[in-house]
């Protein structure tokens, strides 16, 4: 099966530590995708697009052997877990458990994805940027820390897909501060872990699993090129019949 996402391991991708905690790590071909990215300075148009494949044109995008394509990271997380290899699922049974691992899930994700929003509107000149917008995603990444602090003081019953949620979140806020020249103009230089000693030691404990270690701030290696991506989207295609 094929992945297409986005190969910047400075922070950490819970699909790729689904797939580590699965066993599947050497079933995937790793296929770097750009869907917006100008490289060097050039743009390169359709090239890193995977439109054929996803109508979002969004990584993660999973291609199984079938053809069949899988989009959306929750939907790609819930489907490797189901095929893993290793004897062990991060998706715990159906009843309260499982609807704990879930809700970390989605409410880490919803973290990450409002981010990724301050991100965007950080790429704005200063004098564009709505303060309004920080104003009303800030109090949600607070307090969605709260949360995740108290969960951590209660502690887990081992490691599942809510936890691989919550590196992805936290692992992206830190990337935020340390990569993006543009500062918040709210908190320029916010840390989770303050304040939060709980969320502090289940972090460091964390990011020891190899399925973190197997990418985290480790440079990709392997084929990025446009003409490597298309030649995968293209195999994906023709496995569902799509061209001759």
């Amino acid at each position: 099966m094929k992945l297409f996402y986005s190969p910047f391991h400075t922070f950490i991708h819970k699909v790729l530590v689904t797939i580590h905690e699965a066993g599947l790590w050497d079933d995937v071909t790793f296929v770097p995708t750009y869907p917006f990215k100008n490289r060097e300075g050039e743009d390169q148009g359709d090239a890193y697009s995977i439109a054929a494949l996803n109508p979002l044109n969004k990584v993660p995008t999973l291609a199984l052997d079938s053809g069949q394509v899988v989009y959306g990271s929750q939907a790609v997380v819930e489907c490797i877990d189901s095929m893993s290899k290793s004897g062990k699922h991060l998706y715990p049974p159906a009843g309260p458990t499982r609807w704990d691992a879930i809700t970390r899930l989605a409410l880490a994700d919803t973290m990450f994805e409002t981010t990724v929003m301050l991100v965007m509107e950080g790429w704005n000149p200063e004098e564009n940027q709505r303060i309004e917008f920080f104003e009303w995603i800030w109090p949600k990444i607070i307090r969605g820390c709260d949360s995740l602090e108290a969960a951590c003081k209660q502690g887990f019953d081992g490691f599942d897909i809510g936890q691989a949620s919550m590196l992805h979140a936290i692992s992206y806020m830190d990337f935020r501060v340390n990569f993006y020249d543009a500062k918040d103009p709210l908190y320029p230089d916010f840390d989770c872990f303050d304040g939060r000693p709980n969320l502090k030691a289940w972090w460091e404990e964390s990011i020891q699993r190899p399925s973190v270690t197997s990418h985290y701030n480790r440079d990709f290696e392997g084929d990025d090129s446009a003409a490597f991506l298309q030649k995968n989207v293209q195999e994906v295609l023709a496995a569902q019949g799509a061209i001759k």
